[in-house]
């Protein structure tokens, strides 16, 4: 793995180096005769561009897909917000269809399905796929209208509400934080904190510092 930067330029720290750096080319045949000396305005590269994005791209990296799935949670957060309210939305839709299946095939498997009036289903009110599906979302949001209930018949459909109310208790601790994340990052918050247009080289205490001006718009 690597990073490259555009416009590569070599960093000269004073004018003397310059002449130096500009002699050398001279000497060993390069440039038109002319010394050329570099000058404070001489076009220079950014490693960090003024929007606080960085000017560096990687390359020969492999497996990035992997590794930016390795940490789901941080890349929800670092994703636009379009595509977080997608997979808010995917992942309460695709949990419920998962478990309204279950639901159903369980219903199905124990002739449920076929009105039998003398035998006791294993969850009441389920004699259809869509009957299944609102119960999987009564089970997972903890709505309990009360019309359909899973009864003891069945110790498997008994588990299986067990277990989506532990998944989706789950689901909503990682989704919820991630939004809630994602709120909170501080990327608005840099917009409060000004910082001085130009920065200065000056002497203090007998060494040379660099200087700005920082000031936060906000009392806290």
């Amino acid at each position: 793995m690597g990073s490259v930067r555009t416009n590569r330029y070599s960093i000269v720290s004073s004018e003397e180096d310059g002449m130096k750096l500009s002699t050398m080319a001279v000497a060993n045949g390069f440039g038109n005769g002319k010394s050329k000396v570099h000058t404070r305005q001489q076009c220079r590269s950014r490693f960090v561009k003024k929007d606080g994005h960085c000017n560096v791209q990687f390359i020969n990296v492999g497996e990035k897909g992997q590794r930016y799935l390795a940490d789901i949670f941080t890349t929800c957060v670092d994703i636009r917000w379009r595509w977080m309210l997608v997979i808010f939305c995917l992942t309460f839709i695709l949990s419920w269809l998962f478990f309204g299946c279950v639901f159903w095939l369980i219903a199905l498997l124990h002739g449920d399905l076929e009105n039998q009036e003398n035998s006791k289903p294993c969850v009441s009110q389920v004699s259809s796929f869509t009957a299944a599906f609102l119960f999987s979302i009564e089970t997972q949001t903890t709505i309990g209208y009360g019309f359909r209930c899973v009864t003891d018949e069945c110790p498997i459909a008994v588990f299986m509400v067990v277990f989506q109310s532990i998944v989706g208790c789950i689901i909503d601790a990682f989704i919820i934080g991630a939004v809630m994340a994602k709120m909170a990052k501080p990327k608005k918050r840099n917009e409060t904190l000004v910082f001085s247009h130009n920065a200065v080289v000056a002497m203090r205490d007998g060494k040379l510092c660099l200087m700005w001006r920082v000031g936060n718009l906000r009392k806290s």
